[in-house]
C-alpha cells in the first residue's frame, strides 16, 4: 500500500472524483434547476457553474444547449474538468477562481453553486464578497440558484458515511466533528484507492460552515437582490427545522 500525508479539499481526490461521485444524480439536479427556471417565469441561456468540480453539471448544460463558463479554486478539480471539456468538444470554458474573488468581465442568465459547495466559505465576510461577486456577474433579470448543508445536517453527523466493500474500486470512511460555538464541522475523509496491484491511501479533510437562513438572506439583499426564496431541497416546498440543505434562489 502506498500513502501520502493529509491534503486540503478537492486536491488528492480530484484525479478520482468522479469515481466518487458515480451514483450523483446531475441530470436530475440539472432538471431540478430548469423547475425553478420555469417557477419563477425566467429563462437562461448562459450559465455560470460556480464551484464547478470536474465539471459533471456544467457539460450536462452545454450537453443541453446553454453557453457554459465554469470555475473552482482548485487547480486539480479545473484540470479533470478541462481535460472531460477537450475530450466531448463541450465549449465549456473552466476557470481556477474563488467564489469571493469571482472575476470574469461577463454576466450571465443563470449561476448555480451545487452540493453544499458554497458551505466550504467558512469565514462570513468572504461568504457576503461571493454573494455581491454573484450579483454583479448577472444580468439584470438573472438568478442566483445555490443550495447550503444545515446546521442540522452537521448536528445530526450527515457527513459520516463510508464505504468500505473490499472490491471497490474506491473505499472511503469519513468521520466528522461539528462545533456549534464556531459553527465549523471538520470532516476528516480517508480514501483507499486501488491502482493495479497496488491500494493507494490518502485522506482529506474538509471544512464547512453553518449559515442560518436570516443570515444567508441579509447577505443576498445586501448584495443587491430584490427578492430571495428558499426551498427545501430538490422540492417546491418550504424548508422546516428538520431540512438538512437547502435552495436559495434569488433573483436581481
Amino acid at each position: 500500500m502506498t500513502g501520502s500525508s493529509a491534503s486540503e479539499a478537492f486536491e488528492a481526490i480530484a484525479p478520482y472524483y468522479d469515481l466518487l461521485m458515480q451514483s450523483i444524480p446531475y441530470l436530475w439536479w440539472m432538471h431540478y434547476v430548469e423547475t425553478l427556471l420555469e417557477h419563477f417565469d425566467r429563462s437562461a441561456h448562459k450559465v455560470l457553474d460556480l464551484c464547478c468540480g470536474t465539471g459533471n453539471l456544467s457539460e450536462l448544460f452545454a450537453l443541453s444547449g446553454y453557453e457554459v463558463v465554469g470555475v473552482d479554486k482548485s487547480p486539480a478539480m479545473i484540470e479533470q474538468a478541462r481535460r472531460k471539456a477537450e475530450a466531448s468538444r463541450s465549449g465549456v470554458r473552466y476557470y481556477v477562481q474563488d467564489a469571493a474573488e469571482l472575476a470574469l468581465n461577463e454576466t450571465f442568465d443563470l449561476i448555480v453553486s451545487l452540493f453544499d459547495s458554497l458551505n466550504y466559505i467558512t469565514e462570513p465576510s468572504r461568504f457576503a464578497e461571493a454573494m455581491r461577486r454573484a450579483y454583479q456577474h448577472l444580468t439584470s433579470t438573472g438568478l442566483f440558484i445555490f443550495d447550503l448543508n444545515t446546521e442540522y445536517a452537521f448536528v445530526h453527523k450527515l457527513f459520516d458515511q463510508s464505504q468500505l466493500e473490499p472490491k471497490a474500486p474506491l473505499r472511503y470512511r469519513w468521520r466528522s466533528r461539528y462545533d456549534k460555538s464556531t459553527r465549523l464541522c471538520t470532516v476528516e475523509m480517508e480514501f483507499w484507492v486501488r491502482e493495479g496491484n497496488t491500494e493507494r491511501y490518502f485522506t482529506e479533510i474538509h471544512r464547512q460552515r453553518a449559515y442560518s437562513e436570516a443570515e444567508v438572506r441579509q447577505m443576498l439583499y445586501a448584495a443587491g437582490f430584490a427578492e430571495v426564496h428558499t426551498f427545501d431541497a430538490y422540492t417546491l416546498d418550504p424548508p422546516t427545522r428538520r431540512s438538512d440543505r437547502v435552495f436559495y434562489v434569488a433573483l436581481r
